[in-house]
């Protein structure tokens, strides 16, 4: 699989989401990484099964120094998620999120690959 990309930024942009995950999955947990290659999409998702986030919250998640009053994490200030979501969208790809609380968290990266081929 290929993606035409700043290799630096988007492992940034991946980097953030996997620290997130890591933060919210606790021991025994699991986190993983997957892609999907279609003839117009490139597909990267980041899923776990640690704490989820609460519904209020989703809508709020990529905006800058945004933190949950239900979050366990005490050092991050709120900027990994809006700084992967420009990263990407930067990319010209989009950066979507699905989760339930006490079940896990799953992020996707669609990467569009229109070509004049």
């Amino acid at each position: 699989m290929s993606l035409s990309c700043d290799a630096l930024w988007i492992s940034e942009a991946v980097g953030n989401i996997v620290k997130n995950a890591l933060d919210h999955t606790g021991s025994g947990g699991r986190i993983n990484i997957s892609w999907e290659q279609g003839a117009i999409i490139t597909k990267i998702v980041i899923e776990d099964n640690g704490t989820g986030i609460c519904p209020k919250d989703l809508y709020n998640i990529f905006k800058r120094f945004y933190r949950s009053r239900f979050s366990q994490d005490t050092q991050g200030i709120g900027l990994g998620l809006p700084l992967a979501k420009t990263i990407v969208e930067l990319h010209g790809g989009t950066i979507s999120v699905a989760s339930r609380l006490h079940t896990g968290t799953a992020f996707t990266l669609s990467f569009f690959h229109l070509t004049n081929e």
